[in-house]
Order: structure tokens, then C-alpha cells, then sequence
């Protein structure tokens, strides 16, 4: 186990200091990160669903939310059980020293690195939207990875937490789906 928080370590300093540029500043923390933020995913998907129709709301907005809901749940009891220190937290004696620089875009924040809410949200979308329009999941996914990559790059989380809120998000959202086709396809009840 320490040889992979050494290796998440490394990695992290990697993708937080070998590419930070002006141009990733303004890409990642004015685009991408927000497209973890569940208050402007839930909006961007709600707007999406009423323009397809009454339809597509009633058959996939309550999936989609309970998806979100899990998922976030699931983030929000893993945060409170596992403590793990943000990076600027974890890197703090070695920034004190001088030995180690951390790019940070935004607040910066402390505590409860593990796993990453926002890539959660990024991948709940990502999947359930690539489920439903499977021919856009390349685009759907990559903006999800950009997410997770967006809060490495921000300085806000270690890459394991970012696999890890990938991985409940998807596995969550294909949970929610896979329920959602065994309900609508079950038969209606008989008449009273």
C-alpha cells in the first residue's frame, strides 16, 4: 500500500507541476472543473432532457438523479471514514522546506482528499449520457478525464482519488441504468 501512495504521489507532482501553463490554467479551472460541479451538471442534463422532450424527462431524469444521488453518497461516506489529507496537506512539511512546490487554481483546500466528488459527478453524467447515446461516449468520457485530470492539475487531489471517484460514479450510474431496464421492461401489475 505505500508503494502506491508513493506512486500517486509522484504522479501527482507530475501532472501538478510538469504541466502547469497559462493555457491549462484557463482551460482547467474556468471549464473543465465545472463540469464536476453537481449543481451545473444536474442543470446542464435537466436542459438537455427538456429539449429532447417530455419523454426523455419522465424516462430519465429520475435515473439519472438517483445515479447522482448514490454515487454522491457513496463519495460523502468514503470522505467521512477515510481521512486522507489533501495534497497541499500531505506535501506540507516538504513545502515548508522548500524541497517540493505545488500549483494550486482556486481555494485551497485541506482535508478529506478521498475519493474526488467532482470527478464522481463528471463520470455519473458521463456514463449515463454515454449509455443513452452511445455514438457521443468518446466526447462524454473525455470531458469526464478532463475533469479528474482538471482537480490533479488544480492541486486539489491525488490521482487515486480521482480513479476512485471515476470508478463509483460509472459504477454506480451502469447500477442505475441496468435497474432502470429491468423496471420498464417488467410487465405492469394486472388490474385490480
Amino acid at each position: 500500500m505505500e508503494y502506491l501512495l508513493a506512486l500517486d504521489r509522484k504522479v501527482f507532482l507530475w501532472i501538478n507541476n510538469q504541466w502547469s501553463m497559462p493555457p491549462l490554467d484557463v482551460l482547467f479551472s474556468y471549464f473543465i472543473t465545472w463540469l464536476g460541479n453537481a449543481g451545473v451538471v444536474i442543470a446542464l442534463v435537466v436542459i438537455f432532457f427538456l429539449v429532447k422532450g417530455r419523454t426523455y424527462v419522465r424516462q430519465h431524469l429520475p435515473w439519472f438523479l438517483a445515479a447522482m444521488l448514490l454515487a454522491g453518497l457513496c463519495v460523502f461516506a468514503l470522505k467521512k471514514m477515510i481521512p486522507r489529507p489533501r495534497p497541499l496537506a500531505d506535501f506540507a512539511p516538504l513545502i515548508e522546506a522548500g524541497a517540493v512546490h505545488i500549483h494550486v487554481l482556486g481555494k485551497a483546500l485541506m482535508y478529506r482528499s478521498f475519493p474526488s466528488g467532482d470527478t464522481q459527478t463528471a463520470f455519473t453524467a458521463a456514463t449515463y449520457l454515454s449509455l443513452l447515446l452511445p455514438r457521443w461516449t468518446p466526447l462524454f468520457i473525455s470531458l469526464a478525464i478532463g475533469v479528474g485530470l482538471s482537480r490533479i492539475y488544480m492541486g486539489v487531489h491525488f490521482p487515486l482519488d480521482v480513479i476512485i471517484g471515476g470508478l463509483i460514479g460509472a459504477v454506480f450510474t451502469s447500477g442505475a441504468w441496468l435497474v432502470r431496464k429491468k423496471v420498464l421492461k417488467s410487465p405492469a401489475p394486472p388490474a385490480a
